[in-house]
């Protein structure tokens, strides 16, 4: 059966993300890239940082690479007040590690979320695939 659409207003609360980086050189063949992201949603939600007007999740990463061709990267984000069965409070957060490869514009990425299990969210595996057309000129 055709089902109804319902005649409502769907209304996207904006958010705002906010982020720094630095990248380190060491020996030339080296690399660090440090990461810090704000994740601001303008709604009190179970965020780390939450007030009536807006609330703030930060995100924490780090990428080592060697002569721009590999990289390893680790990264910690998603932190989460939880509500407990007993109605205390238990901060989660989500741990990432990642793996990375670029040569002549071919980027191979593969994420693997949620180490240990420490977040309601479920492990994933993400892999990504970037190519660089400038190359083919």
């Amino acid at each position: 059966q055709n089902q109804k659409v319902p005649e409502s207003t769907e209304i996207t609360i904006p958010k705002l993300q906010i982020g720094m980086s630095k990248k380190f050189i060491f020996h030339y063949d080296y690399s660090l890239v440090t990461a810090l992201d704000l994740n601001i949603r303008f709604e009190q939600n179970n965020d780390i940082i939450s007030t009536s007007f807006a609330s703030i999740n930060p995100a924490l990463g780090f990428e080592f690479g060697y002569t721009d061709l590999v990289f390893l990267r680790a990264g910690v984000g998603n932190f989460q007040n939880e509500l407990q069965i007993d109605n205390s409070e238990h901060l989660t957060f989500q741990p990432n590690f990642g793996l990375g490869f670029k040569y002549r514009g071919i980027q191979i990425d593969y994420a693997f979320t949620d180490i240990g299990d420490q977040s309601a969210a479920l492990y994933s595996n993400i892999f990504s695939l970037k190519l660089d057309f400038s190359i083919f000129r």
